[in-house]
This record gives C-alpha cells, sequence and structure tokens, in this order.
C-alpha cells in the first residue's frame, strides 16, 4: 500500500522546475508564493526592499501578495534551477490588493468591447450611406427644399 505524499513530495508534481541560464534573470510577478533554490546560488531582490538578498541551494523564501522579485544567479557563469510555487488565485482575489489596477484592467477590457461596436457600427452606417443615391435619401430632399 503506498503511503500518502507529504506536501514537499506533492509540490514537486505540481509546480514547475525552471532552469535559468548564466546572465538571465526570471520575473516572479505579485502573486505571491513560494521560491525554493534547488541548484546555484541567486540573487534575489524585490521591490520596496532596498537590499538584494542571496539565497542558496535547499532554501525557501515565502514572497507576499504584491512584492514584485526578479531572481538571477549570482555569479555571472552560474546557472540556477528554482521551483517557484505562485499562490493560487481567484481572479477578485488578484483585484484585491490592487484595486487600481484591476480596475483599469476592467475598465480597459470595457473600453476595447465598446470601440469594437462603434467600428461595427460605423462599418455598418457607411455599407447603408453606400446604398443610397444623394437625390434618394429625405434628408437630402428636404435640404434642398
Amino acid at each position: 500500500m503506498n503511503a500518502p505524499l507529504n506536501r514537499n513530495a506533492r509540490l514537486a508534481f505540481v509546480s514547475p522546475t525552471h532552469r535559468i541560464n548564466a546572465g538571465d534573470s526570471m520575473h516572479l510577478g505579485r502573486l505571491g508564493g513560494e521560491l525554493i533554490v534547488l541548484q546555484g546560488r541567486v540573487w534575489l531582490t524585490r521591490d520596496g526592499d532596498l537590499d538584494d538578498h542571496l539565497v542558496e541551494p535547499g532554501q525557501r523564501v515565502p514572497l507576499g501578495v504584491a512584492e514584485n522579485a526578479v531572481i538571477g544567479a549570482w555569479n555571472t557563469g552560474d546557472a540556477l534551477v528554482v521551483r517557484w510555487n505562485p499562490q493560487r488565485q481567484s481572479f477578485f482575489g488578484a483585484l484585491l490588493p490592487e484595486p487600481l489596477r484591476g480596475l483599469a484592467f476592467v475598465a480597459g477590457r470595457a473600453a476595447n468591447g465598446f470601440a469594437a461596436l462603434a467600428r461595427s457600427a460605423a462599418a455598418s452606417a457607411s455599407r447603408a450611406q453606400g446604398c443610397i443615391s444623394g437625390g434618394d435619401s429625405r434628408a437630402s430632399s428636404g435640404a434642398l427644399k
């Protein structure tokens, strides 16, 4: 009979492992989560933190929501292997930490939808104008009298 997997073993199946080549960096985003260093020495920097951090293999670093973090190799010639476990969030959970950013996203999507409707209406009006000659239009005949 198989024993149940512990939390770390489950994460190994679910969480993606990333290889970062020498000289490259990786943006972890703002969702928060846990960074686990598997190979190499990692340089970690985050918004609002004046210090850069050195993270050794085997260490775990929890990152809070809205901690915009970037990682790279501490030594320029080293390649890294890390596991990044971002927090799973609902749509509304992602909007709550930064309500203005979420509102801007929703407003932008709505504006794109309205712009598409306006383009469609303009195209329909243009096609309709092309089908009516100037003398047949009631507007044009009333304007001439």
